[in-house]
This record gives C-alpha cells, structure tokens and sequence, in this order.
C-alpha cells in the first residue's frame, strides 16, 4: 500500500464506521449519497492480480430520484500503469449512468466509467513507434432479477491493456444464510476483438472464462460493516495463459 499503512487504514474505517448511527437518523439524505470504505488483502479483477498485497478502496456515488447517478471509486495498486521500475500506483473510477427498479423483481443499470491510472498517460512498444494511452471509457450494463444479477461490459477505445470493442460478460448471485450470513457467486469470461492488435495489445485466445468466485459475507450486527471470505478460480488471460486461484479476505463498510 504506497501511501497507507494498515494501520491508518483499519483507523479510518472505524472512523467511519461511527457514523452509521448518524446516517441511519438521515434516511432520506443516504438513500441519494451512498458510500463504501474497504480493507482487502489482495484486490482481484476479473480474474487479474491488480494488488496483491493488501488494499484500501472506497466509493462515493450520488443518485438523484430520476434514476441518474454519478459516483467514484478508488483502489490502491501494485504496480503504476506507466513505469514498470515502480511498485505502488492507484486506480481512479469515475462514472455516470441511469438506473431503474422496473417492479419488486427486476431493475437495470448502464453506466460509462473511465478508469483513470496515477501518473498516467501513454505507454509505447519497445520501438517507441506506437503507443496507448492508460486511460480508458468502457460502457457497462446490468439487468437484475432479485438477486440474480447479469452484466455486459463493452471497452470503448484502444487501451495499453485492451481493444476498442473488447466484451466482458458476467453473472453473479446471492442467497441470505442465516445468523445474517450471505453465500457470494459470480463468473465472468471475456469475449475480445483481436482485428485491433497490434505492438502494444495482442490476442491469442477469442473468448476465455476469466474468474469464478464463491465467498461468505457476515454483516457485523447493525454497524454497516461486514467481513468477507473469498475463492477465486483463474481462468485465462487474452493470451492463453493460465490466472491463478485466489484467496481473499477483507472488512467493507457501507453507508
């Protein structure tokens, strides 16, 4: 964690987790401005190791009673998106999007969010004749049935890590479990668009199973924190190559 220790991190969610009580007595106000803070030991995304040590994320996301919503979101990182010499860096998530609950079953989001990488800018291949930059705009959809939840991702524009036209498909499901206990699921693969390779992004495999995950969550009593547990199977990456299992614990705390 480059600019956290564990510490300061475990001292600012509990700092958080104060004022629960307070948002619970302005229910109007934290049904439009919702948030989370987390601690993970590693930060797993779609199958890839992005932090493999432990990490401090947090969230902050506004929804307006017409269904639009903007928010943040923000991970620390093993690595730095354009320097390879370091290994410390951060993601930064900006989104947009419209929301709807259709009736007490079924509702669906779609949302644009650009993923923005500390000291960010362009990478080159090894003969500086092309290069991409580290940003990138992906569009994301999800339909939602109870507690079934599916989800399409299409990648935009050319990224040092991905094709204009990548897809991502997902589902993920929840069941309560007693002693307030919830069993976590969810698989994803990638679907990728090789007629954009080129000396910077190359593609091997057409279509590859990414991650499944199974994990249990426990709400710790009325303070808008949990603890969670979860495996996660390694499928491959747009190259063939192998993603290996992961274990991952951490404490969220929401409000």
């Amino acid at each position: 964690m480059p600019a956290f220790s564990h510490r300061t991190a475990m001292a600012l969610l509990l700092a958080l987790t104060s004022f629960h009580a307070f948002a619970a007595d302005n229910a109007e106000a934290s049904r439009a401005l919702t948030g989370s803070v987390s601690i993970l030991s590693k930060y797993i995304y779609r199958g890839g190791v992005e932090n493999d040590d432990a990490a401090l994320q947090a969230g902050l996301e506004y929804a307006h009673s017409s269904g639009a919503f903007a928010g943040y979101w923000g991970s620390t990182l093993d690595y730095d998106a354009t320097d390879e010499s370091k290994d410390s860096g951060f993601e930064h998530d900006f989104y947009l999007g419209y929301g709807r609950t259709l009736n007490e079953d079924w509702s669906y989001r779609t949302q644009l969010t650009a993923y923005v990488y500390q000291n960010g800018g362009a990478v080159y291949n090894e003969d500086s004749s092309e290069k991409r930059r580290t940003t990138g705009v992906e569009l994301l959809n999800n339909l939602d049935y109870k507690n079934l939840s599916v989800g399409l991702a299409v990648m935009l524009a050319d990224v040092n890590y991905s094709n204009a036209g990548d897809i991502y498909l997902s589902a993920a499901y929840e069941h309560a479990l007693p002693q307030d206990f919830a069993l976590r699921t969810s698989v994803g693969g990638f679907i990728y668009n090789d007629r954009r390779d080129d000396g910077i992004v190359e593609t091997a495999e057409h279509a590859v199973f990414s991650e499944a995950r199974i994990g249990l969550a426990k709400a710790l009593g009325k303070t808008g924190a949990e603890a969670v547990l979860e495996y996660v199977w390694g499928g491959q990456d747009r190259m063939g190559e192998s993603l290996e299992d992961q274990t991952l614990i951490g404490l969220n705390y929401s409000f």
